[in-house]
């Protein structure tokens, strides 16, 4: 499944890398397109095994908040 996020707070490149190596550690993610100019995660993964709520929260516990 692949879904579009729109995370805000992610100001330079170190940012965009705090999530994705997050979501890399996340076993369900397959894989994960972070682009802190345009606020922007694009996360394909298996809701077998992985929720969205659970990016979710994984990204937030970074320190950024999450839109859909």
């Amino acid at each position: 499944m692949k879904q579009e996020l729109q995370v805000s707070g992610m100001k330079c490149g170190s940012c965009q890398l705090l999530v994705e190596e997050a979501l890399a550690e996340l076993q369900g993610v397959t894989n994960a397109d972070v682009s802190f100019r345009n606020g922007c995660v694009t996360v394909e993964y298996e809701p077998d095994t992985v929720s969205l709520a659970t990016i979710k929260e994984v990204i937030e516990q970074q320190g950024f908040t999450v839109q859909v």
